[in-house]
């Protein structure tokens, strides 16, 4: 009864952490630069097959089941960190955390950690993505328990949480491993029938995969879907590895130098404590390993390295793993944990309510820039609709953040709310009716156009920055842009 209650309280407590560090970004129904069409959902509503051409099969089931595919104000992200905050909770269940204000501090730190603003990015993900922690959690221990039953429920928790966004193998493997890590009496049978459920989901999960794909449901061409070939994998270990080391060091956006020199010496002091036991010490470099996992299998690296969405599911856990050894420790370094978890959330909590300012502003000034180039398109006098042509992009929010950082990561900073390939999102959530088409490419320009994109050089908001003719509007955001635009022109 007490087990249950405790549960409970933690629950409650995370439930509430999060929405009052995040009120602000509840109450002002924030979303990215790919969801104009969805927040809208007039034309467009999310499906069982939206995301199916990535691979993620399991992506939206709960937008469509809870809401119809709508992406609600409030209701939508409340549930969402319901999802978040029960995750975390059978989380401590599952590493078997016994004190109170440690159950406490291992349930808030992934959940609040600045890892988390990769998902709120995107209001439209964080149904699916938030389960996935549900579901990895509850997988990992329904494994343990004996009976066929449950072996089948978790691989089918496994392959659902996997086919939300397959990062989640990180979780999956990272929190695994510190189970056995903290409780190493649970014995070499159970870890070992624990590991092959893993490995089986894994394996079934390549294989539904390639079965969508012959079926054609599944762009295989997509970077999501492009796997690495073996000897690629090890011919890159080098530089994976180096990308290993280099994400517990080198800040990103939100994510300071600060907090991951705390969640650093979180780890240096924990791993430290497990020298001794050399099966631990394997398990902290599996698990630390697995915390790139995501960039070492695909064939494109790069679109995944020191992305926070993806370290959500693995560096994220591996530093909450850590804290969780060091708080099953004796009372001096139990203390010591404590301070630095403490200090951890802290971080956290300042990095995310700064996020909540920059996106704000950032947001509002490049919906102010579209109406000002919507104004001055409109007084040329065209007719509608045009199809747009953007040449390069202007993200504003990097404006508003004056942090250094030396990774750039997508979509939390770095990318526009004007897309250059899907400008028409932008331009007619505002507009009295679609003034601008969904291509955004030019392929029959008349020889005024040809001639404009010839001499032009000065970026908007240069007169000479827009061109309106009867079919296009050429908007020139970029010195860069504009010279990308030249390359393209025929010889």
């Amino acid at each position: 009864m007490r087990a249950g209650n405790d549960k409970l309280s933690v629950f409650l407590t995370v439930f509430a952490a999060l929405n009052i560090v995040f009120a602000f970004y509840v109450f002002s129904f924030f979303w990215g630069n790919h969801d104009w069409d969805w927040v809208k959902g007039t034309a467009q509503v999310l499906s069982l097959e939206t995301g199916m051409f990535e691979g993620r099969y399991a992506k939206f089931i709960l937008n469509v089941a809870l809401f119809g595919g709508q992406v609600l104000p409030v209701l939508n992200t409340v549930v969402a960190f319901t999802l978040s905050a029960a995750g975390s909770t059978l989380l401590i269940s599952y590493w078997q955390i016994e004190r109170k204000p440690a159950k406490v501090v291992i349930a808030l730190l992934p959940v609040l950690s600045p890892f988390v603003l990769g998902w709120l990015y995107f209001p439209i993900n964080i149904l699916g993505n938030f389960a996935a922690v549900v579901l990895v959690t509850g997988g990992l221990i329904w494994g343990e328990k004996s009976g066929i039953g449950y072996k089948i429920g978790a691989v089918i928790c496994f392959l659902s949480a996997l086919g939300i966004y397959p990062s989640v193998l990180e979780m999956m493997i990272v929190c695994f491993c510190f189970r056995h890590i903290l409780n190493p009496d649970s014995g070499k049978g159970g870890l070992c029938r624990q590991a092959v459920l893993i490995l089986t989901s894994l394996i079934l999960f390549k294989l539904l995969l390639l079965f969508l794909t012959n079926a054609g449901f599944i762009y295989g061409g997509h970077y999501n879907m492009q796997t690495a070939a073996f000897a690629d994998i090890v011919r890159r270990l080098p530089e994976t590895a180096v990308l290993a080391v280099g994400q517990l060091r080198l800040p990103v956006p939100f994510v300071s130098l600060s907090y991951k020199l705390c969640a650093l010496l979180l780890i240096v002091l924990s791993s430290g404590i497990c020298l001794r036991r050399i099966e631990a010490l394997l398990l902290w470099l599996i698990a630390f390993g697995a915390t790139v996992a995501s960039a070492a299998l695909t064939a494109v690296p790069d679109e995944v390295a020191f992305m926070p969405r993806v370290n959500f599911y693995g560096l994220n856990f591996f530093y909450t793993g850590a804290a969780a050894v060091l708080l099953r420790q004796q009372k001096q370094w139990r203390n010591i944990g404590l301070l630095l978890s403490v200090l951890c959330l802290f971080l956290s909590v300042k990095q995310d309510l700064y996020a909540q300012k920059v996106w704000h502003f950032g947001k509002r000034a490049e919906e102010q820039l579209a109406e000002r180039i919507s104004l001055r398109i409109e007084q040329r006098g065209a007719y509608y609709p045009l199809i747009p042509v953007v040449a390069g992009e202007l993200p504003l929010r990097p404006r508003y953040y004056q942090e250094v950082y030396a990774k750039p990561t997508p979509y939390v900073l770095n990318a526009p709310f004007l897309v250059r390939h899907i400008p028409a999102g932008m331009f007619n959530f505002y507009a009295p009716r679609d003034y601008f088409a969904k291509q955004a490419q030019i392929s029959e320009p008349a020889s005024a156009l040809l001639n404009f994109l010839q001499y032009a050089s000065r970026p908007w908001p240069a007169e000479a920055g827009i061109y309106v003719d009867d079919t296009y509007a050429v908007i020139l955001l970029t010195s860069e842009g504009i010279g990308a635009i030249k390359a393209q022109l025929p010889k």
